[in-house]
């Protein structure tokens, strides 16, 4: 947390409400960046990323209070919970009854959120020197690479690289020491790059 986020906080904290909307504005581009990548893309077409950052917006003016009694947890830790919440309950909202089959391939991702959100996020950053490789090839063996890794590795990469969270903040929402976190990470980036370089895969990031 720098300087300006911690005046910010400290300033909400004692029912400054413009200091609120401050630190709103702060993690904005963060919170749009969180609720793309995890809104179902058989709901995107129908859903406005920066409609739902507001909702969310008006979901943490609305229960603010719950975080100054509860301060321990990182402010933008404690945006993502409810902007999980508010994806959560507009995909029950747009998944209709005559959209059944939308319903299940929705409650069967959740399964395996982690390995499907980073397997979303990679696609766009991996690439294959191989010419016969095709872009279906590449998403199987990203697929397969991530397979590999244990699921708590899928979580620390997705939070520190998609979204792009602190370590303090990914460990936060993982439960887990900073100390712990940086480990993870560590362990995590070298095995995900070993498994990129059986199907000779490049990663920039």
């Amino acid at each position: 947390m720098n300087s300006n986020e911690k005046e910010l906080v400290d300033q909400t904290m004692n029912g400054d409400p413009t200091a609120l909307g401050s630190l709103l504005e702060l993690h904005r581009d963060r919170l749009s960046r969180m609720i793309k990548g995890r809104i179902d893309p058989r709901l995107a077409a129908r859903v406005d990323t920066s409609d739902v950052v507001q909702e969310v917006h008006l979901e943490v003016i609305k229960r603010i209070h719950e975080f100054i009694a509860k301060p321990e947890v990182p402010f933008f830790t404690w945006v993502r919970f409810l902007a999980k919440q508010k994806i959560a309950e507009i995909a029950r909202h747009n998944i209709t009854t005559q959209a059944r089959d939308v319903r299940r391939e929705c409650i069967a991702s959740q399964e395996g959120e982690s390995s499907l959100l980073l397997s979303r996020y990679l696609e766009a950053k991996v690439e294959s020197p191989s010419k016969e490789a095709n872009d279906i090839e590449v998403k199987e063996f990203i697929a397969l690479a991530i397979a590999s890794l244990e699921p708590s590795d899928q979580d620390v990469l997705f939070l520190r690289h998609a979204e792009q969270l602190t370590a303090v903040e990914t460990a936060a929402e993982l439960g887990i020491s900073p100390n712990t976190c940086r480990q993870r990470h560590v362990r995590a980036l070298q095995r995900l790059k070993q498994e990129m370089i059986k199907h000779k895969l490049t990663w920039s990031f």
